[in-house]
């Protein structure tokens, strides 16, 4: 079963996570690495009581650029490069949605 990773982070931590994608060796298709695609998005949050924000501040919501890294990732590699993303990010609450493909059932 393949998946798709879904991992939002701030524009200067592209490379970092990229990095992290690659050493993992989660980012070939066939006989190419590298493969996996880039957006932005906007983001936003207000850090509540309780919260250590990595940036911004408690009580005033913020709205900021996010880079969307996007990479299809075998199911027994998930878990692992999760945690590798999650550790590498430094968020108190990254945002790593892991979404079921059914490419397989389409010969993809």
């Amino acid at each position: 079963m393949t998946y798709l990773l879904e991992i939002f982070c701030q524009t200067e931590q592209i490379e970092e996570v990229l990095n992290t994608l690659h050493d993992a060796g989660v980012d070939m298709i066939g006989n190419y690495d590298h493969c996996w695609a880039i957006g932005t998005v906007t983001g936003s949050h207000r850090a509540l009581e309780g919260s250590q924000p990595m940036f911004g501040s408690s009580g005033d919501v913020e709205n900021y650029p996010l880079a969307k890294v996007e990479i299809n990732v075998e199911g027994d590699q998930v878990s692992s490069i999760a945690k590798q993303l999650k550790d590498s990010l430094g968020w108190e609450e990254p945002l790593i949605n892991i979404i079921k493909l059914a490419n397989d059932e389409f010969d993809l």
